[in-house]
């Protein structure tokens, strides 16, 4: 027996390292190793992959007119990127087909397309959602930033901890003075 196994006999007595460990009821094993929507998803990322690259190359050859497209040119890298965004997110699409979802066993279009809403836009992300619209809307409507922010802020944190709605209120003054004094002074954006 050498000295590390005597050494933590002595401090583990309990320990049996003979006995074999199953782990067994350690591994989660998923059903479907993607998520509902996941398929879509990568689609729309290859789409807009696809946008980006055309309005890459655009940019390089209106940059490039007098000498040409050149490597070195200050247009060369977002070509780059939004090319290897392209294959990369081709590879996905090509590899995610194969693997299935919660919802490759559902039939019809309109009943995958309200399940994968459903996933995709939980009851808080609905709700969340329309507090910043009427956020938006307000700032629109002419509602002074002063006064939709707050209450954007103080409506939104009592809504997603649903307790401490005296705390939630020096929270909204301590975010709105660090955004005043940030934004307004530091920096003199000017607020709607």
């Amino acid at each position: 027996m050498d000295e590390i196994e005597k050494r933590t006999k002595e401090e583990y007595p309990d320990i049996n390292p003979d006995l074999e460990v199953n782990t067994d009821d350690l591994i989660v094993i998923k059903e479907h190793p993607l998520e509902a929507g996941e398929k879509v998803f990568s689609f729309i990322l290859l789409i807009v992959g696809l946008i980006a690259l055309k309005l890459s190359v655009d940019l390089w050859f209106s940059i490039s007119l007098r000498r040409g497209p050149r490597i070195a040119s200050a247009a060369a890298v977002p070509v780059f990127v939004s090319g290897l965004w392209v294959l990369m997110s081709l590879w996905t699409v090509i590899e995610n087909f194969k693997l299935t979802t919660p919802l490759s066993k559902v039939k019809g279009l309109g009943e995958k397309v309200a399940k994968a809403l459903a996933y995709a836009f939980p009851l808080n992300v609905l709700i969340m959602l329309a507090l910043i619209v009427a956020y938006c809307a307000a700032l629109v409507e002419g509602v002074s930033f002063y006064i939709a922010t707050p209450a954007f802020l103080y409506v939104s944190m009592c809504y997603l901890m649903r307790k401490d709605y005296v705390k939630n209120i020096l929270w909204t003054g301590i975010v709105m003075a660090f955004i005043v004094l940030v934004f307004r002074v530091l920096f003199s954006v000017v607020f709607p």
